[in-house]
């Protein structure tokens, strides 16, 4: 994936945790190398822009929730 896609769908990831109600950003949203990450830690891991955010950004596009 490119800078350019991973920025915008970075940006995407940000508006939907926007509207994710608070209870809910406890909740697992992706696995990357069998370690749970929820709306929370995902949230730190992309703002880092770490390997493990780019990873979570890529399986959250797949399953078609940063459309």
């Amino acid at each position: 994936m490119g800078d350019d896609k991973y920025e915008v769908l970075k940006s995407k990831f940000l508006e939907a945790y926007a509207n994710v109600p608070e209870p809910l950003r406890r909740e697992i949203i992706a696995i990357v190398n069998n370690e749970p990450f929820t709306w929370f830690t995902a949230r730190a891991e992309i703002l880092s822009d770490t390997k493990n955010g780019k990873t979570i950004i890529e399986h959250l596009n797949k399953m078609g929730v940063l459309q």
